[in-house]
């Protein structure tokens, strides 16, 4: 005769095992979070639970308010080191090349890391350091990945004033960092970026009037890549549509994931931008340009 009490027991712990997986995949409501993860109270639903670290990447396979969010980066990062590093003049430009290849890639590595693992069962601090992981990844962006630009700027100016722009770039984006590690509201992650940004727009003024060098060709796409970015922000700081329609654009078309999607963007107008202007730089002779 079999244990009776133990089958009994086999049966329980199996329900139980059950019921741990089942509470892994019930998604909540945005009153059920943590005061962390309640950073968007016009998004209702679709909120995983805390989860361990395999319950985490399982949510890769199912739907839930973060799935956009996590997609849209994770295909760029696939997408960039398939096809990006073969275009690169790595035996000329070898330094502007990694920065390059750097500052595309970065941003969508650590908003992945963060996204996906954002409501792990390791508390609130651990959410923030994926946060700051996510705002390395950006600043990378928007300080390597700029160089390129800022270099092709500048490629036929005097060497001082070269340097001095190069320089205070390098300063400001410094700066940047701290504030973007120390930042701790949506508003204050946004503008630690500023004062790079304003360099890059006096860069673009001084490209408009044929001053320094870059490709001619690439001037639309170096506007592109600041300005869809902060269209992007914009609508992700307004909580844009899902402020207009509370709970109705929880899984998909909420302003985060309109963000992503225009960062995505920017990111492509950046990559256009930089490959015609280190092409450019490998062809041009600024004495004969002058």
């Amino acid at each position: 005769m079999p244990d009776i009490k133990s089958t009994m027991e086999g049966r329980l712990d199996n329900g139980e095992s059950k019921l741990h997986h089942r509470k892994d995949l019930d998604l909540l409501h945005w009153k059920d979070m943590p005061k962390h993860l309640q950073f968007n109270p016009y998004i209702f639903t679709g909120y995983r639970p805390l989860l361990t670290f395999w319950g985490c990447l399982n949510s890769l396979f199912y739907l839930h308010n973060e799935t956009i969010n996590i997609l849209t980066h994770a295909i760029p990062i696939v997408y960039i080191l398939a096809t990006v590093p073969p275009l690169m003049p790595w035996t000329q430009l070898w330094y502007l090349s990694w920065c390059h290849v750097l500052g595309i890639v970065s941003p969508w590595v650590g908003s992945f890391l963060y996204h996906l693992f954002m409501n792990i069962e390791r508390g609130e601090k651990i959410y923030y350091r994926l946060l700051q992981l996510d705002m390395l990844g950006i600043w990378i962006n928007q300080s390597f990945g700029a160089i390129p630009m800022v270099t092709a700027t500048t490629y036929c100016l005097p060497g001082v004033i070269k340097w001095i722009f190069l320089i205070a770039y390098c300063l400001l984006s410094v700066w940047g960092f701290y504030k973007a590690m120390t930042a701790w509201s949506p508003w204050e992650r946004r503008l630690c970026f500023l004062l790079p940004f304003t360099v890059r727009v006096i860069l673009c003024l001084i490209r408009y009037f044929s001053i320094g060098g870059g490709d001619p060709g690439a001037f639309t796409h170096v506007i592109l890549q600041d300005l869809v970015s902060v269209i992007g922000a914009a609508i992700g700081a307004m909580h844009i549509p899902e402020k207009w329609f509370p709970g109705t654009v929880d899984m998909y078309l909420n302003s985060h994931n309109i963000m992503h999607v225009l960062v995505v963007a920017a990111v492509y107008s950046m990559h256009v931008a930089t490959m015609r202007d280190l092409q450019w730089m490998t062809r041009v002779n600024c004495s004969a340009a002058l």
